[in-house]
């Protein structure tokens, strides 16, 4: 099976993610307790990611990290959005899915990723780009993706952004440990309140 950007709608969209994410913590927990780099992490998500896409008959869909070019009207075919003074800056996407076509891109999903000990301005930077990137500005991506490990509460929170917005319905914080056999257990999953 062979699915089309047509049928790939936000609600499989955000399912493959949540699926991807459950994978992500159950096989590799070892990399959370170790407290690896974010590049890291983004990389065995973006395993897990592929793998749903894989599995869900997207063969023409890619997970990718710092996939920092676009097709046209950039500088060298680099992805830039405007920085707070309106200039025009080069950005690399923590993870993006995309079909990779140059005659008819499709964007899916932009995920950016922090530790929670990183500066504020650094998570607003991240959390401000993703409401560019599922903006109607030139990428167009249908699913935008904060996602902040804080390793000393065993928490994750998950901010997703469509059309420009932070969207609190599927935004939540999961709670985990890890047992003394380096297995992740879920505490619980609670869905955050507003848009704050």
């Amino acid at each position: 099976m062979d699915t089309s950007k047509s049928e790939i709608n936000l609600k499989n969209l955000k399912g493959m993610f949540w699926e991807a994410n459950r994978a992500f913590l159950e096989n590799h927990a070892s990399l959370l307790k170790r407290e690896l780099s974010e590049r890291c992490l983004c990389g065995a998500l973006m395993h897990e990611l592929n793998k749903q896409l894989e599995k869900n008959g997207c063969n023409n869909y890619y997970a990718d990290i710092e996939f920092n070019r676009a097709i046209e009207n950039t500088i060298n075919n680099v992805k830039q959005l405007p920085d707070e003074e309106g200039t025009p800056k080069r950005v690399f996407p923590d993870i993006i899915v995309h079909n990779r076509s140059e005659d008819n891109p499709d964007n899916l999903l932009a995920l950016e990723m922090k530790k929670s000990k990183a500066r504020r301005e650094a998570k607003e930077r991240d959390k401000n780009r993703l409401s560019l990137l599922t903006s109607s500005y030139p990428y167009k991506y249908k699913l935008g993706v904060y996602y902040e490990i804080n390793h000393k509460k065993r928490q994750i929170l998950v901010e997703l952004y469509k059309k420009g917005r932070k969207t609190s319905t599927d935004s939540r914080v999961i709670e985990y440990k890890i047992n003394e056999e380096g297995e992740l257990e879920f505490i619980r999953v609670r869905l955050l309140d507003s848009d704050i």
